[in-house]
């Protein structure tokens, strides 16, 4: 199984250090954002592809080539890059990782937030369990936002993303911005959520509005994170 880390992004709200540093590589207890990534992997992951854009040769020198993931009962895990020349959101950000990606399942997880193992290792276990349906990471969160939410119904099953600008939806389930699909994914046509962004969730979303249980779309499961750091400023490093 391959992993894409997307960090290709500007990280604007860092402030100054956006100028000279990337924000994957900016550090948080001694360790960058992608290192403290890397060290949680599952062992099924045997490629990383990392897609670059705003400083990537930064980023380049600061990963190399290669992973040593043995501390995780895994091996040495080739690293690939992949550019993202125009900053164009997640959803296409992604896209450029196609051809890279190929026929097997994989995960997506954002360059700057932080995951744990068990919750990676969770999606897995239920991917293969239920046929290779997709699994998304989201956690409920006790404080009013005013994002997209995420819907979940009874079974667990990811319905819906519904954005609520005003913070009125009583329940505040978000998207970490951890995933885990197929190569189907790039038979959706890409969402875009402003003038100059396509979105990754609200792609993947069109799987589970268009489900009908026999044998069409397929369900989107969700996991609840039972760790996930979001790194939006530079208070979040402290």
């Amino acid at each position: 199984m391959k992993l894409v880390i997307l960090a290709a992004g500007k990280g604007k709200r860092m402030g100054e250090s956006s100028n000279h540093t990337p924000k994957p590589i900016l550090k948080y207890k001694g360790k960058t954002l992608i290192q403290h990534k890397l060290e949680q992997l599952p062992s099924d992951i045997n490629e990383i592809i990392i897609t670059i854009g705003h400083l990537g040769e930064k980023i380049v020198e600061a990963i190399g080539y290669s992973y040593d993931n043995s501390q995780n009962g895994g091996s040495i895990i080739p690293v690939t890059y992949i550019e993202q020349k125009e900053l164009l959101g997640t959803g296409h950000a992604l896209w450029q990782t196609k051809e890279a990606i190929g026929p097997n399942s994989f995960f997506v997880l954002m360059g700057d937030d932080l995951y744990s193992k068990e919750d990676l290792q969770k999606m897995i276990d239920l991917h293969k369990k239920a046929e290779k349906v997709w699994v998304a990471l989201v956690q409920d969160i006790s404080e009013k936002m005013s994002a997209g939410k995420c819907v979940v119904d009874e079974n667990d099953l990811l319905t819906d993303i519904i954005e609520d600008p005003e913070g009125k939806m009583e329940r505040n389930t978000m998207y970490t911005g951890g995933c885990l699909l197929t190569p189907e994914i790039f038979n959706l046509p890409l969402v875009k959520i402003s003038s100059t962004e396509f979105g990754l969730p609200q792609t993947f979303i069109q799987e589970e509005r268009h489900a009908d249980g026999v044998g069409g779309k397929r369900d989107i499961h969700a996991v609840q994170a039972s760790y996930w750091k979001r790194i939006t400023t530079p208070e979040d490093l402290i």
